[in-house]
């Protein structure tokens, strides 16, 4: 149980910070925002655009889940990383 929650708060950690750190916010030059790396999970548009879209944002939940599942398996990386180096120093 409690190696789960670390695997938690690892995934949740490297999402958010990968995410923070590869954003795009172009909204103030005329260009959109965007959010996800890999995959770009969140696009805001803005500024001129022909044609326009009906709704100036747009959310794709399978790229979102894909970035979540590669910061769990990075997160799990580093967790099996730890545990090996502690096992190796006793």
């Amino acid at each position: 149980m409690k190696n789960t929650i670390k695997l938690i708060g690892f995934t949740l950690l490297i999402f958010i910070m990968v995410t923070l750190l590869t954003m795009k916010i172009e909204t103030p030059f005329d260009g959109n925002d965007t959010y996800g790396f890999p995959f770009t999970f969140h696009i805001k548009w803005s500024g001129m655009c022909d044609p326009c879209p009906d709704n100036p944002t747009e959310t794709y939940l399978g790229y979102l889940f894909i970035d979540i599942v590669l910061s769990g398996l990075f997160g799990f990386g580093i967790l099996s990383l730890i545990r090996k180096l502690k096992r190796r120093n006793d």
